[in-house]
């Protein structure tokens, strides 16, 4: 996560340091995060279960692991993850002193942006097989995918997007990242790439790899291991928010041609 200089009064349009502003991520997230808590609470629901992806799973477990407790808070555990992203970058806003401005131009960049860095991942998913374009059905099965309207869909391509990133980027890339670099004392270059690596092999691991028969698919492998790259580029690059933004943009497209084939 690297800290955006704040604009001064007067100064011109620039959209890489802006659009990596906490306060531009926040807006820029606020809609999908607002999406997800919604359907959490009426769309994601399948059999009396609440369907969610495992990093927001895994989220509300530490959660409760260290005694948060979401009552205190007045909201429901489920929400937990949210509440945390939502501090975090206000957390990082005041840390940064950066002004309380938003650069609506930045956020309406940021969703272009994200849908633009989401089409050639799009293209390699339908090179090596339609099946592998389905990175958010790994999560819950594709039965249940089926029973959620458009909006569920919409939903749960939000929060892949947002706590899949939340996980294997910003916490699990930036502190490999940040032991390597600041107490290993490796040199920076080397410290991202080392962290890309260990979060694209945990990305890739983190999703079914096997099929029905227990059979591995290596097409899903070799995808995975891409897609984990890309977004690592991307969060290296251009920061957590474009990389929430493209991974959400990505399953939202898949899923919608999922709806598609579906029908």
């Amino acid at each position: 996560m690297r800290a955006a200089a704040p604009p001064r009064h007067g100064q011109r349009f620039d959209y890489a340091q802006d659009s990596n502003r906490p306060l531009e991520i926040l807006v820029f997230l606020a809609p999908l995060v607002a999406l997800y808590e919604i359907g959490l609470v009426f769309w994601l629901r399948h059999d009396q279960l609440v369907l969610t992806n495992r990093a927001h799973g895994g989220l509300v477990n530490f959660f409760r692991l260290f005694g948060v407790r979401a009552q205190d808070l007045h909201v429901s555990a489920m929400s937990l993850p949210s509440v945390a992203l939502v501090l975090t970058l206000l957390i990082w806003q005041l840390a940064a002193r950066s002004p309380w401005t938003i650069r609506w131009r930045a956020v309406a960049f940021m969703w272009l942006e994200s849908f633009a860095l989401a089409a050639p991942l799009l293209a390699v998913a339908a090179v090596i097989g339609r099946a592998h374009l389905f990175m958010a059905t790994s999560q819950v099965g594709e039965e249940a995918i089926r029973s959620l309207d458009f909006v569920g869909r919409a939903s749960m391509a939000a929060g892949a997007g947002i706590y899949e990133e939340l996980l294997f980027r910003m916490a699990l890339m930036g502190g490999v990242h940040m032991l390597l670099f600041d107490v290993a004392k490796i040199k920076d270059s080397s410290a991202w790439l080392i962290a890309l690596l260990v979060s694209c092999v945990l990305f890739t691991m983190y999703h079914p790899l096997r099929d029905m028969t227990g059979a591995l698919q290596w097409g899903r492998v070799i995808f995975l291991m891409l897609a984990g790259a890309w977004f690592g580029i991307i969060f290296q690059l251009r920061g957590f928010g474009v990389a929430a933004g493209t991974h959400a943009a990505y399953d939202g497209t898949a899923l919608l041609f999922f709806t598609s084939s579906a029908a």
